[in-house]
């Protein structure tokens, strides 16, 4: 009796991942009704969250070196969370205050950089994902703060990626400094990570497998480097700093 044929997805060698993968990975859901606006300046960093939405993470860091702790927060809609495998995962706005004399004003916003995704095949960006304050270090470092997100597919894909966006204050710019993406084949256990450099405009790609001590590094640099604030930022799914694949 004759067999039908199967095709099984091929695993990709590390090194040689396909350009598409992020965008394959977490396809966003369609676009939601604009989020509300946020008020130039309140009393206290709640003073921004409208009404019907919350804080969902909130982290000090001194941005501007003036001794006082300025805030980052991370909003969404105050409603129940959907059941899980269904619905879409929330709305996400980034806020950046700075704390003056008496009164706290917004440094910068993004409402696009966390996609909506669709629960029944996605797992929420930040299920693995946080709002973190710079590492202990550097006088730079430590007025630094980054967004990890979660592009995970529960169905019809393998590969998983943490991408990571860190930034500080310039001037009146919230810039983009650097890019991390951790990408992990779960069939093979191959891994292919990417870390930027925006300052510098120095890549590292560094492929192995999870299974071994083994990699492989390779050092290059940006072709194009322009100079990024939060607000120009759109979905983490559409980011490609190295440019469009081919």
């Amino acid at each position: 009796m004759a067999v039908a044929a199967t095709t099984a997805p091929v695993p990709q060698r590390a090194g040689h991942w396909p350009g598409w993968v992020l965008a394959a990975l977490c396809v966003a859901a369609p676009a939601a009704a604009e989020p509300p606006a946020l008020p130039a300046t309140a009393s206290t960093p709640a003073g921004f969250v409208p009404a019907g939405w919350q804080i969902a993470q909130q982290v000090a860091v001194d941005l501007n070196r003036d001794g006082r702790p300025d805030a980052v927060l991370l909003l969404q809609p105050d409603a129940p969370p959907p059941a899980p495998g269904s619905g879409r995962s929330p709305e996400r706005v980034l806020a950046v205050l700075v704390q003056q004399r008496g009164t706290w004003a917004l440094a910068g916003q993004n409402a696009r950089l966390v996609p909506q995704v669709d629960l029944a095949t996605q797992e929420d960006p930040l299920a693995n994902g946080e709002l973190a304050a710079g590492p202990a270090g550097s006088a730079r470092q430590r007025r630094s703060f980054s967004l990890s997100l979660g592009l995970t597919s529960t169905a019809g894909s393998y590969e998983s990626a943490l991408l990571t966006y860190r930034f500080r204050l310039d001037g009146r710019c919230v810039r983009l400094i650097g890019h991390d993406s951790l990408q992990t084949h779960r069939g093979t256990l191959d891994t292919q990570d990417t870390s930027i450099n925006f300052l510098t405009g120095a890549v590292l790609r560094t492929s192995g497998n999870a299974q071994t001590d083994a990699t492989t590094q390779r050092r290059t640099r940006l072709a194009d480097n322009p100079h990024r604030c939060l607000g120009d930022l759109d979905s983490a799914v559409s980011f490609q700093p190295l440019g469009a694949p081919r």
